[in-house]
């Protein structure tokens, strides 16, 4: 028998059983991880200029926070707080306006009637469970409203 092998040549042969299972089990495995979600759109923020410093002894101002949290159903619990305010609005539509009112120089009548400028530092703040797209709404909102300082606080903060 081996003089037979020798003279036709020896053969390998690779065992396609395995690989098979392996791929099912890497298809299997990516299937139950992946995680279908809205596409994100690309907003523009402006960044600190490199080499500016702050004063250390000029006063911090408290930001404006924004707590966003989980949606249910239709409704999305938010809560605005800062030193001497907080507002529950009902909806994002409500945090509009609300910001809108407390944005000093918002409304043509009353110049001086909100309680902060527009380059107040306004700090949205997502809970762990808030959707991105609540979270990035708030942020509009806030735009709308006219403020120009917005940033976002470690979701779960």
């Amino acid at each position: 028998m081996n003089a037979a092998r020798a003279m036709h040549g020896t053969r390998v042969r690779l065992a396609m059983t395995p690989m098979i299972d392996v791929v099912f089990l890497l298809l299997v495995f990516f299937v139950c991880t992946v995680r279908f979600e809205r596409n994100e759109a690309v907003y523009t923020l402006d960044l600190p200029q490199r080499g500016r410093t702050a004063d250390p002894l000029a006063l911090q101002e408290r930001a404006l926070v924004i707590r966003v949290g989980a949606r249910a159903g239709d409704a999305v619990p938010i809560d605005v707080q800062a030193d001497g305010l907080r507002e529950r609005p009902a909806s994002l539509d409500a945090l509009a306006a609300t910001l809108m009112l407390v944005r000093r120089g918002a409304a043509p009548d009353a110049a001086n009637a909100g309680l902060f400028v527009a380059d107040h530092p306004v700090l949205i703040a997502p809970t762990s469970d808030c959707g991105w797209q609540d979270a990035v709404d708030a942020f509009n909102a806030a735009v709308r409203a006219g403020f120009r300082n917005i940033g976002f606080a470690r979701s779960g903060a």
